[in-house]
């Protein structure tokens, strides 16, 4: 997978979820056959689930999001990240499994609240 395709990836991300627009984040997982918010929940194996999952960025107060890609190998890309909004941080790992085609079949994040 070429850090450009990731970066692209994670930057239309990044741009639907501060625009509030869950169906077009959620469409970046159409073809995500597992997908896990944290180790600690069960995780959503339908496009319908995931779809429901992203509806809650509508009521966000988002005041920042970053990636940085620490490291790519194969289809895998493993990505720290930062999401700040009204009264709460949270940081975590992805792991971002993607097919031949370019989709996300796999997407895994460990999130913590940051304090």
């Amino acid at each position: 997978m070429e850090r450009t395709y990731v970066e692209n990836w994670l930057s239309q991300l990044k741009e639907y979820w501060f625009q509030k627009k869950p169906e077009k984040a959620s469409s970046l997982f159409q073809k995500t056959t597992l997908y896990q918010e944290t180790p600690f929940t069960k995780p959503y194996t339908t496009f319908e689930e995931i779809k429901k999952e992203w509806e809650h960025i509508k009521n966000q107060d988002i005041k920042e999001i970053d990636f940085k890609i620490l490291a790519i190998e194969g289809k895998t890309a493993i990505v720290e990240w930062n999401f700040q909004r009204d009264v709460k941080e949270f940081n975590g790992i992805y792991e971002i499994k993607f097919n031949q085609n370019g989709d996300c079949i796999s997407f895994r994040s460990w999130e913590m609240e940051k304090l």
